[in-house]
């Protein structure tokens, strides 16, 4: 099972960018995909259906979304959740019944506000992280023997040496990830992003799993090779996880 998230910084489905961007998707061929500040019409294949998030909570071009997750096989099933512009979720049921409840999420940046809450100080962070760990809390109450998978743009790094975010709030994030028993395998000594270009940055888009997993962790990974080749392409690499089991 691949697993996947892409920020897409907002490209227009026309644009060479999103041309671009739809080769790396092509190639990465993922099972699941968590695509944020995406579009409605940049899809990774034909054989994939989807959920996606609301409107946007900020003027765009038609189309354009904060989330949206795609799945290769299994049935789909939306759910809902606390902030329908910026997070989306499902239910999905995999041939051999197995269940995966998937929570896409875009948190807060620096010096981005969330609804009535300012940036200042991290509160629109920790609103928004407040609403989201209780959506996850009230999933697996819900779905008890599923998988949960969140993942997307957290805007927050996760190791120990900082890179982006505060440590307020990675420390909020660590605390909400644990209060639901969610393991962050796109960080710490599985950050591919850090590991990719020796250092230099920090991965801040995560792919967060129950411990519950059907398989073993193998491995976490990166595109593009280089930091260069994200000109023009993306402001975010592309991180995903194997896990070893059937999709």
């Amino acid at each position: 099972m691949k697993i996947a998230t892409w920020n897409l910084e907002r490209a227009l489905p026309q644009s060479v960018q999103a041309d671009r961007q739809r080769q790396w998707l092509s190639r990465i061929d993922a099972d699941i995909w968590i695509l944020t500040e995406t579009h409605l019409d940049i899809t990774p294949g034909v054989d994939y259906s989807s959920v996606v998030s609301g409107p946007p909570d900020r003027p765009g071009d038609d189309g354009e979304r904060w989330v949206q997750i795609w799945v290769q096989t299994g049935e789909l099933t939306p759910l809902d959740t606390s902030d329908a512009a910026r997070t989306t979720a499902a239910l999905l049921t995999l041939p051999n019944c197995q269940q995966w409840v998937l929570y896409g999420t875009v948190l807060p940046w620096l010096g981005s506000s969330w609804q009535a809450y300012p940036a200042s100080q991290g509160q629109a962070f920790a609103a928004a992280l407040a609403a989201q760990q209780a959506d996850w809390q009230q999933l697996r109450a819900t779905y008890p023997q599923a998988v949960l998978v969140v993942a997307g743009d957290f805007n927050q790094d996760l190791n120990a040496l900082h890179y982006y975010g505060s440590r307020r709030n990675k420390q909020a994030l660590r605390q909400a990830l644990d209060s639901v028993g969610l393991v962050c395998h796109t960080a710490g000594e599985h950050d591919p992003v850090h590991q990719l270009i020796d250092g230099q940055h920090s991965n801040i888009d995560h792919i967060c799993l129950s411990q519950d997993l059907p398989g073993p962790f193998q491995r976490s990974f990166a595109w593009p090779p280089r930091l260069d080749d994200l000109r023009g392409l993306s402001d975010h690499f592309g991180v995903g996880v194997d896990i070893g089991c059937a999709p």
